[in-house]
């Protein structure tokens, strides 16, 4: 496997290297995105890399732009991801390999390193391959466990240890015969391997974790009995140890600290009718300067940014996708509308040719004002090819082909054959073409009304437990009452 990560990080500094020349050391774009760049010229001239389908998507939802620029900078965004995303999932492979390759390795003598004292067991997963007449291999898995102590030496271990614990446990205090904080209650000592478990004989005064309860502790202490056991295997090893417990003694610090609560504390009080709260100025002479602690969520919601963005990469097509669907969604609705206009005009003596005009010099105007229809801009597009001088009857194949709906082809189909025959009995087929869409747009209207039902469905049946258990609860405790 590790001449297959080779192989693709030299793959990738060949790209690199390549690109690099390509671009003739130009600063345009660095990294990733050259490499991506390159590779779609390269996948390109193979034929690739053409995405019909993906091409009259990005044309249908933007029919101003021109397709070569926006397939290319589509597929460099997919290239440069997919890169991306193998390069480093070839860098952990490969870092993953070399751990497990490192460990997994039998010295020359044919023996496993067993973990120290303390170390706690090892699986180890082997392979032996049996030689001699018949060749085979056989797989085995093997629980290793820690290196040993002998008993002899446990006891005397546990001897040490125990002297070590008084001094051990201090923490910030002196000694034993003087404990006003809490004790460091270790579990183990380095170098020894017990576990050390503690019990208390006054838990009102001392946890077993060590903390100290000693505000109410008069002048004289308490002493307070705490047992270490230290156990190894099957073997425990009990040690007493009296503790002397005395009251706290507070440092000028926390004095002053307290001090200062307390006046903030007065000022609260003193202040409750009032609609501001005036904070002390200065206690015992000394100056104060206030100011409100802000918690800082920047790093999370750079984080939350990081997410979001790859995730938007990686819905790519799929964002696209619903904006095609979308963009049908709203030529749909906006066929009954055209054939209702263009019968109007027809029927006011205006040919087909300048009606698709006066809809789309009427579409200017409206989309000044923001509202954008994609059918019309379709329209605009035709005139534009009009202009240029295009059969009339290419310029409306074309319109149907780029609407990609069939309602638009059957009617660039009529304004064809209508062409062929003089114009003919056009109006009277797009009226029963309008009467058709009309038909077509409520049942469309019936089921987004049915898939917006659907999606409320998942809220209803949460809403429905949330009622379920406000109702079971209170009589859940009134039963148990």
């Amino acid at each position: 496997m590790i001449v297959l990560y080779m192989l693709i990080m030299a793959v990738y500094a060949i790209l690199w290297l390549v690109s690099f020349r390509a671009a003739d050391g130009g600063a345009g774009s660095r990294g990733f995105e050259r490499i991506a760049e390159f590779a779609y010229l390269r996948l390109k001239q193979k034929g690739l890399c053409q995405g019909r389908e993906v091409r009259e998507e990005l044309r249908a939802i933007h029919p101003e732009k021109q397709d070569e620029q926006e397939l290319g900078q589509y597929y460099i965004k997919k290239l440069k991801l997919v890169l991306l995303v193998v390069f480093v999932g070839n860098l952990l492979a490969c870092c993953l390999f070399l751990t497990g390759w490192m460990e997994g390795q039998i010295n020359k003598e044919g023996s496993l390193e067993r973990n120290g004292y303390g170390m706690g067991s090892q699986e180890a997963f082997l392979r032996v391959e049996i030689r001699g007449g018949e060749q085979k291999s056989e797989e085995f898995t093997l629980t290793i466990e820690e290196q040993q102590y002998e008993e002899a030496l446990v006891k005397e271990m546990a001897k040490e240890a125990s002297a070590l614990l008084p001094t051990a446990i201090l923490g910030s205090n002196p000694s034993l015969s003087e404990v006003r904080s809490s004790l460091n209650l270790v579990h183990n000592l380095e170098g020894y391997p017990f576990h050390i478990s503690w019990e208390s004989d006054n838990y009102a005064c001392i946890y077993s974790d060590g903390t100290i309860i000693n505000e109410e502790i008069e002048k004289g202490g308490e002493v307070v009995s705490l047992t270490a056991m230290l156990s190894y295997g099957t073997y425990v090893e009990r040690v007493v140890l009296p503790v002397h417990v005395y009251p706290p003694l507070y440092s000028q610090e926390e004095i002053f600290r307290e001090k200062v609560y307390q006046a903030l504390v007065e000022q609260e009080k003193a202040g409750r009718y009032s609609t501001e709260l005036l904070l002390p100025k200065e206690v015992e002479g000394k100056d104060l300067v206030w100011s409100k602690v802000q918690e800082d969520s920047s790093g999370y919601l750079l984080l939350v940014t990081g997410i979001g963005a790859v995730s938007l990469y990686l819905s790519g097509d799929k964002d696209l996708r619903k904006k095609v669907q979308k963009r049908n969604r709203q030529m749909l609705s906006d066929y009954p509308q055209l054939m209702t206009k263009l019968i109007l005009y027809m029927g006011a003596g205006i040919t087909i040719r300048n009606a698709f005009r006066k809809i789309a010099s009427d579409y200017c105007k409206e989309r000044d004002n923001g509202s954008y229809h994609y059918v019309y801009e379709e329209m605009l597009l035709t005139c534009h090819e009009l202009d240029s001088g295009i059969s009339e009857a290419l310029a409306y194949e074309r319109f149907g082909k780029r609407c990609r709906l069939p309602q638009y082809n059957k009617f660039a189909n009529l304004l064809t054959q209508s062409l062929k025959r003089g114009g003919t009995g056009l109006q009277e087929e797009l009226r029963h073409e309008a009467e058709t869409a009309f038909e077509d747009r409520r049942n469309l209207a019936k089921k987004l009304g049915e898939e917006a039902g659907t999606k409320l469905l998942l809220p209803m049946m949460l809403m429905l437990g949330i009622v379920m258990i406000l109702i079971m609860i209170p009589a859940y405790f009134s039963f148990s009452v």
